[in-house]
């Protein structure tokens, strides 16, 4: 069982490691950048063309994946509040009071 565990981890890591792994070696070993020493008496700048030997930046090992937010608008609501100054203003006749709620006495 531990030997099966090891070789999951082992697999899981190597698939984990080996894109990464794979770039690294094409941009060490397959590109070349030339030093040039520019010997003008000015010191002018200069370019060189741009000359890409293979295709292999184009490949990505991580996708460009984000989350596009969609922000509504806020409603604006009307000013439709009363401040009440009493708490006797705040019970209404349609809002039944605490007492209306109890029972009649069982034990007596």
């Amino acid at each position: 069982m531990t030997s099966l565990f090891k070789v999951l981890a082992f697999t899981l890591a190597l698939s984990v490691l080996l894109p990464t792994a794979v770039k690294l070696s094409h941009v060490f070993n397959h590109h070349e950048h030339e030093v040039c020493e520019n010997d003008d008496a000015d010191k002018s700048t200069h370019f060189h063309e741009f000359d890409l030997d293979c295709d292999f930046y184009k490949f990505k090992l991580t996708s460009q994946f984000y989350f596009k937010l969609k922000l509504e608008d806020f409603k604006v609501f009307e000013d439709n509040y009363k401040i009440t100054n009493s708490q006797y203003e705040f019970v209404s006749t349609f809002q039944k009071l605490q007492t209306a709620l109890r029972g009649p006495p069982q034990l007596i």
